[in-house]
């Protein structure tokens, strides 16, 4: 109200009047819990009054709920009305209040300001408490409306500032809440209420974040509760110091001269405008907005009256054209900023709009001997021109106090474990839960590479996967826990449907439980912590029951047979060649009978690699080194072949994977399965409905070895550390996995702790935390290699696939050109150990040819 008195006395000063008479005022006294009926009939009653100068200009009211009173009547008579507190969106609309303004910025530009905050602190959901006002219900609509995909609105709660209560349990609603992070979009007077409620229940602690849009008054509070004070954010407006943010510093100090009826230092203004609220700028350039269209409609020589009647809706501005256009093209540097209107785009304030985040902190006062008292001190700032908050660089303390009383770390906005009690539920599983039980004196199959956890059973302690993995989660989250042990014969399906009732007596369930469709539907799953697969266990087979004539020749392959055969053949070829001359000269033996010997000759050599023919020629001999060579590699090679694969042969099981059950190479009823899991219910709908029962893992090893079933399917992981480490010689694991499957903890449906849990089990991951442990508990085995070889992977397909037993002609080309190479050789010196005869009887031929050519001639 003073710097509204101080605008109307600076224009009598400039001799702005109205119909030759100064600018008078009067002040309306109204209540704030009033909805907007007081507030219009108070205006009706001053406009009708005949006793009163003609109201030509309205500066309030204090609330868009009054607005929407005022506002059409007072367009109804053409009557400007500028607001210095009202900022609700909806009174945007020009064709509702075509007369209303405001010089304080609309919510539109305090939700993005708000949203663009959240996302500066990565923040995406909030809970909301808003006052039972138009301002309230227009911040809600602003944020669920227009920035729904920029912020998740999770609970709900009106605060009703005429009963001062809220219409549900504060307390409960927060608990309940996805996020961490408290909006207060009330006024002034509600938002201090509604933090006192805050504070009296205990909600003003680090697990908290309080955001509010006005300012609250620490002297309704108590002193000791000012320490719980720390943190608070709050986003509001402010109006700059100087020229840089649009500030007429000329008629600001002005202003103040007349505010305090006292000359001041330029310098002083600083200092002065510290003191004075925010919305007294505001109203100072309402008010002189009203003043500068008045001074410009007096060159019109047309005087501004009101035609009053008897009944203030008959009442009407005269001569109002001029006065509202000067209005609407408004355009000054006023104390708070730069005023402009324009009903084109909208009614707002915006060219410069600067909104600073401000932190309550505890600071100790000059002269207050040590006394600590609650500050808000503005660590970031929002312009309208870059649309970004920046740090406020230009106050001391640029830093913000968290209520955690930390001050670097920005605080998450969903719930977190920390602090909170876990009431956790496995199973024994090895190798991610083994059970030791002391009481049964379970001594057997137990691991001690990890330190125990203890249980609720003080004589049941659990190791493994699971084990060192609850023990990470706590370092990294800092909850406390009890852990409870499942009996063994306990359904997957049944631990899983312990977290859907509502009086569930577990908070996780961790365990070997794998991500499914059904499951989903009842609960939820977090980050995966291990990928994994279905894999088939069944029992070695000893010695095969299938017989095979040709089981030797498995080593080559027939292509390598043939060019063996091929070999012999041509090497006896190019030895009777070689001999022919010789043999038929020394031994006179007859030709079919050299070829046979020759032949007889190229395979001793290829097998045993020696022979009681004595060879004259030294290809002959040459040859003959070659097929040394040749046999000595071959044999080698074959004979190493043959051993490793009869071995192999001997412990191939009786199926190589999936298909062979699908195909129904085993019957059905000798197929082991676990029920009421994962597994039976991919064979249920997958394969058949027929199958042999299981109640628990245990049980699939049992069966196997005393031959009641043939096969079973389980999780690859849990059958590879079981035949690695406790049936060597007797399981193995076959079959490439099939049905890549994620193993998570299951946590109740909306759990607020998920996201934390989901976070953390990522960073565990980045940090190879999770495959540190897979490489100590998943990879062990205690069985050597070779007995324990088959359950590999990379050596089922050696068992499985053929061709990787064989040596195939792409192997072994090399070593049979080698051979011809050799032969080529032993060619040339055939050649050249002949080259007489070769010449003697070419020359025979020729001569015999020019004989029977002459005879012809003499003939003919």
């Amino acid at each position: 109200m003073e710097m509204f008195r101080a605008a109307i006395t600076l224009a009598n000063r400039y001799n702005i009047y109205v119909n030759g008479h100064p600018i008078s005022y009067t002040i309306l006294q109204t209540n704030a819990n009033s909805i907007g009926f007081a507030e219009l009939e108070l205006v009706c009653r001053s406009i009708t009054n005949a006793a009163e100068p003609d109201v030509i200009g309205v500066v309030g009211p204090t609330s868009s709920t009054s607005v929407r009173y005022i506002g059409p009547f007072a367009a109804r008579m053409h009557l400007p009305l500028i607001s210095y507190t009202a900022t609700n969106a909806d009174l945007d609309d020009i064709f509702n209040y075509p007369t209303f303004y405001r010089t304080i910025p609309s919510d539109i530009l305090t939700a993005e300001a708000i949203v663009k905050l959240f996302k500066y602190f990565s923040w995406k959901t909030c809970s909301i408490i808003i006052g039972n006002d138009d301002y309230g219900y227009g911040g809600l609509k602003l944020l669920s409306e227009v920035y729904y995909a920029n912020l998740t609105i999770g609970e709900r709660l009106v605060f009703d500032p005429r009963f001062d209560k809220f219409q549900a349990d504060l307390t409960q609603l927060l608990g309940k809440s996805p996020s961490r992070i408290v909006l207060v979009w009330a006024n002034h007077s509600s938002s201090t209420r509604i933090i006192q409620h805050a504070l009296n229940a205990n909600l003003l602690s680090g697990s908290y974040v309080w955001i509010t849009t006005n300012k609250i008054d620490f002297n309704t509070f108590e002193q000791k509760q000012w320490l719980n004070l720390n943190g608070i954010l709050t986003v509001a407006p402010f109006v700059g110091n100087s020229n840089a943010f649009g500030i007429n510093e000329t008629l600001q100090k002005e202003a103040f001269d007349v505010w305090h009826n006292l000359s001041h230092d330029k310098d002083k203004i600083r200092e002065l405008a510290s003191t004075i609220s925010l919305e007294a700028m505001y109203t100072f350039d309402a008010v002189w907005a009203l003043v500068q269209s008045l001074n410009k409609s007096v060159f019109n020589n047309k005087s501004l009256s009101m035609n009053k009647s008897l009944t203030c809706f008959d009442c009407l501005l005269q001569n109002y054209d001029k006065y509202l256009d000067h209005l609407k093209n408004t355009s000054f540097f006023g104390v708070s900023g730069h005023v402009q209107f324009s009903k084109n785009n909208s009614d707002n304030c915006i060219y410069g709009v600067m909104y600073g985040l401000y932190n309550v902190q505890l600071t100790r006062l000059k002269n207050s001997r040590g006394k600590q008292e609650p500050t808000y001190i503005k660590v970031l700032t929002w312009y309208e021109t870059t649309h970004d908050w920046t740090n406020s660089t230009d106050e001391r303390h640029n830093y913000i106090i968290w209520p955690s009383n930390e001050h670097t770390k920005v605080p998450t906005d969903y719930p977190q474990l920390r602090g909170q009690h876990l009431r956790i539920l496995v199973i024994d599983a090895p190798p991610f839960v083994i059970v030791r039980n002391f009481s049964t004196h379970d001594t057997e199959r137990v691991d001690f590479r990890g330190d125990p956890l203890k249980t609720e059973d003080p004589k049941v302690l659990i190791y493994g996967f699971v084990a060192d993995f609850i023990r990470e989660l706590v370092r990294y989250m800092h909850f406390n826990y009890t852990i409870s042990v499942a009996d063994p014969s306990t359904a997957y399906h049944s631990l899983v449907a312990l977290l859907e009732e509502d009086n569930r007596q577990y908070d996780i369930v961790l365990s070997n439980i794998a991500i499914t469709s059904d499951r989903m539907l009842k609960v939820d799953f977090s980050t995966p912590f291990h990928e994994n697969t279905f894999r088939i266990i069944t029992r070695l087979n000893p010695h095969s029951s299938s017989l095979s004539l040709f089981l030797c020749f498995n080593p080559f392959t027939w292509d390598v047979w043939a060019t063996i055969f091929a070999v012999m053949i041509y090497s006896s070829m190019i030895i009777y060649v070689f001999e022919y001359q010789n043999r038929n000269i020394e031994n006179n033996q007859f030709e079919l009978k050299a070829v046979w010997t020759s032949i007889f000759h190229g395979i001793i050599n290829i097998l045993i690699m020696s022979g009681d023919i004595r060879l004259t020629t030294t290809s002959s001999r040459l040859t003959i080194l070659g097929l040394y060579v040749l046999g000595i590699i071959l044999v080698a090679t074959y004979t190493a072949n043959l051993s490793s694969f009869l071995t192999l042969n001997r412990a191939q099981p009786f199926i190589s994977g999936i298909d062979d059950i699908k195909n129904g190479l085993l019957p059905f009823s000798r197929i082991g399965i676990v029920t009421n899991s994962a597994v039976s219910d991919y064979y249920i709908r997958n394969i058949s409905t027929n199958y042999y029962t299981f109640s628990a893992v245990e049980e699939t090893y049992l069966r196997l070895l005393d031959h009641t079933i043939d096969a079973s399917i389980w999780d690859s992981s849990i059958l590879e550390y079981a035949v690695n480490n406790y049936y060597c010689n007797e399981l193995v694991v076959t079959g490439v996995g099939f049905i890549k499957t994620s193993f998570a903890i299951v946590v109740p449906k909306n759990w607020l702790y998920k996201t934390d849990l989901d976070v953390n089990i990522l960073e565990l991951r980045e940090s190879q935390k999770l495959e540190s442990l897979e490489n100590v508990w998943l990879k062990y085995r205690a069985c050597s290699s070779s007995s324990s070889s088959s359950s590999s992977p990379n050596s089922l397909s050696q068992v499985d696939g053929k061709k990787s037993e064989t040596f195939s002609l792409d192997v072994l080309g090399g070593l049979f050109l080698t051979f011809f190479i050799i032969t080529a050789i032993a060619f040339g010196f055939h050649i050249w150990n002949c080259r007489l005869n070769i010449i003697n009887t070419f020359h025979q031929t020729i001569e015999r040819i020019k004989l029977q050519i002459v005879q012809m001639i003499i003939r003919y």
